[in-house]
């Protein structure tokens, strides 16, 4: 039977567990059917197999008499036992688990479906577990550094000395690299890191003298501490459409009408529109920061711009992402307030 097909104002689930004559049992016992049933939006009938009432029988009889005939049964059984193959499931005709099962119970046509017992669930074993694993921790903590600022200092000293050592550079160049391998947590990404000769000094001096920041996406502008940051990708969707480009590539277009920082942390196609502007208007561009990731154009676009002789900085082959771009562009706005 198709569970799409399930008529939900016909159903209920009876909720069986084996029984106790404790109060506790029952009364923890109800708040877990009450979970099911606000939830499920579907009525949650408490149920016994022995030893207290509710019997799920009497309930069965019940509510068939009031006009349901679908019935999930969910069995709150931590092991399957004889009371889940014999007593009930074989009671009302049905032997298989997750499955419905047209049936016929006291002479009334119902249909019915069963849950497995929860020994079997991870879930189960898991909040065991958790509930038993105390008993053998010590209550010692490994000495962690909370500290925030500790935490970037550590890193970024052994970050530069990994850098140092692999790339022999050193000045606002370690720097610039070393963030953008903070920032991918990824030490392989230093050697992927192509910056232009002259572009540090370059972006930084534009930075001085106040020029706004173009970006690709709307994620790369979040993250910039930069009082001038554009980005056009609300407004871009009718260029778009009317040059048949990308949007991101739209809002490039859009926004490089006069010499700016670009900052492409994402979008391949906005970089390549950035190199297509810049032949065609001739327009200075004092600084880009390229580290688009994919497989499509990014590789591509990325070794045009190394080859346009445009300031710059790129994150070579298939590596980058938005964090990294936002990463290199910081580290040059934290140098030109100095």
């Amino acid at each position: 039977m198709d569970n799409l097909s399930i008529p939900k104002l016909r159903s209920a689930i009876i909720m069986i567990t084996h029984g106790s004559r404790r109060h506790t049992f029952v009364e923890d016992m109800q708040k877990l059917a009450t979970y099911l049933e606000e939830k499920l939006e579907v009525p949650v009938f408490l149920s016994h197999n022995e030893y207290t009432e509710p019997n799920w029988r009497n309930i069965l009889l019940d509510l068939s008499d009031k006009g349901f005939d679908h019935f999930v049964f969910a069995l709150a059984f931590l092991g399957r036992g004889n009371h889940v193959a014999r007593d009930i499931m074989g009671e009302v005709g049905a032997s298989e688990f997750y499955q419905w099962t047209k049936t016929k119970y006291k002479d009334r046509d119902i249909n019915v479906y069963f849950t497995r017992p929860l020994a079997d669930s991870e879930l189960v074993k898991l909040a065991l577990f958790y509930r038993v694993k105390g008993a053998f921790q010590t209550g010692e903590e490994p000495d962690y550094i909370e500290d925030p600022e500790e935490i970037e200092e550590r890193t970024m000293n052994m970050i530069r000395e990994k850098v140092k050592e692999e790339l022999k550079v050193e000045g606002e160049e370690l720097e610039v690299v070393s963030r953008a391998v903070f920032a991918s947590g990824n030490l392989e990404l230093a050697k992927h890191v192509v910056i232009s000769p002259g572009a540090i000094t370059s972006g930084v001096e534009a930075l001085r003298a106040e020029m706004p920041i173009l970006t690709d996406v709307k994620m790369v502008m979040a993250g910039i501490r930069w009082k001038k940051v554009e980005n056009y990708l609300d407004s871009s969707a009718e260029l778009a459409k009317k040059l048949k480009i990308t949007r991101t590539a739209a809002n490039i277009r859009m926004g490089l009408t006069s010499p700016k920082i670009v900052v492409i942390g994402n979008a391949p196609t906005a970089l390549v529109e950035v190199l297509r502007v810049q032949r065609e208007n001739s327009l200075e561009v004092p600084l880009v920061v390229a580290t688009p990731p994919g497989f499509t154009n990014a590789v591509e676009s990325k070794e045009e711009l190394i080859k346009s002789g445009l300031p710059s900085i790129v994150v070579r082959g298939t590596y980058g992402g938005s964090s990294i771009a936002v990463a290199i562009i910081n580290e040059l706005i934290r140098v030109s307030m100095k």
